[in-house]
């Protein structure tokens, strides 16, 4: 059984990223919440096995009205837990429920360093709002003397933010973050290559305009074996590029993950990820 998990609370968001399929409306996949009985139904399977659990996937999760009831579920079961959020949901309303939750790690995406440079990717965004839902978590974990959730402050480095660092760190330091990371972007097509960084932060190389992944395809991924993902509507994929649900092996609305798991299905796209990898088109397009 998988020693990690990703848990959908919703495929909705606010934003509209230029690169994500749900911002830009290239998702295929039904929008929707995970229902509160579903998470019931899924947090006694893994409870054994599972390591740490991440509550997001495609959407903002704190769109789901449900999600302190979903992070204290995995956390009364002794899964530690993430959640990946744009932070404009977070307000000094819902901050000290959030603190109380037991989660254990925020991540918060801050793709620039004023708004100007932030709405540049974080389209309909507000940087301001941000820096308050940052600023409401560690007022609630002051009132509260928790260490918990750990704050990391997460930039995608982009040609509009790979200079400005150092900028960003201090933003990270002035409202609290335990940790400020900086991760390489990923693109689907050359639509926006104008926001490629230099290629030292980039996956990608350029040639006549058509992006290539610069780490070399080989046949295995540890994520096969490790991890997948449970969609807000039950479906199991094996991981995160999967973002249209082309690898649905099952849905637990008629199966347990167990039986998922372990099905000629999962087992035969196992055997090609590690025989011949280069022929399944999410896969090239992956840096793991």
């Amino acid at each position: 059984m998988p020693a990690f998990i990703s848990i959908e609370p919703t495929n909705i968001c606010n934003l509209q990223c230029p690169e994500c399929p749900t911002g830009n409306k290239s998702s295929i996949v039904p929008k929707g919440k995970m229902q509160l009985e579903l998470c019931k139904t899924l947090i006694p399977q893994i409870k054994q096995s599972v390591l740490f659990a991440n509550l997001y996937f495609q959407g903002e999760p704190f769109v789901n009205e449900s999600i302190i009831e979903i992070i204290k579920l995995a956390e009364d079961a002794n899964i530690p837990t993430s959640i990946s959020s744009n932070a404009h949901f977070i307000t000094p309303q819902n901050a000290d429920e959030i603190v109380k939750s037991g989660l254990t790690k925020l991540i918060i995406s801050l793709d620039g360093y004023n708004q100007e440079s932030y709405e540049k990717y974080r389209r309909n965004g507000s940087f301001q709002k941000v820096l308050d839902g940052m600023k409401a978590i560690q007022e609630a974990k002051k009132r509260q003397k928790s260490h918990f959730p750990l704050v990391e402050l997460q930039c995608l480095l982009f040609k509009h933010t790979e200079t400005h660092t150092d900028e960003i760190r201090a933003i990270g330091k002035l409202y609290g973050a335990d940790i400020v990371a900086f991760k390489t972007a990923q693109f689907y097509d050359a639509q926006n290559i104008d926001m490629l960084p230099s290629n030292k932060n980039s996956r990608y190389s350029v040639t006549n305009g058509t992006l290539n992944i610069k780490k070399e395809l080989k046949n295995r991924c540890w994520k096969m074996w490790s991890s997948c993902i449970i969609a807000w509507n039950g479906n199991v994929l094996p991981c995160c590029f999967d973002k249209n649900h082309t690898f649905a092996f099952g849905s637990l609305d008629s199966k347990n993950l167990e039986q998922i798991w372990h099905s000629e299905a999962y087992n035969s796209f196992r055997k090609t990820v590690h025989t011949n990898r280069k022929q399944i088109k999410m896969c090239q397009n992956c840096s793991e």
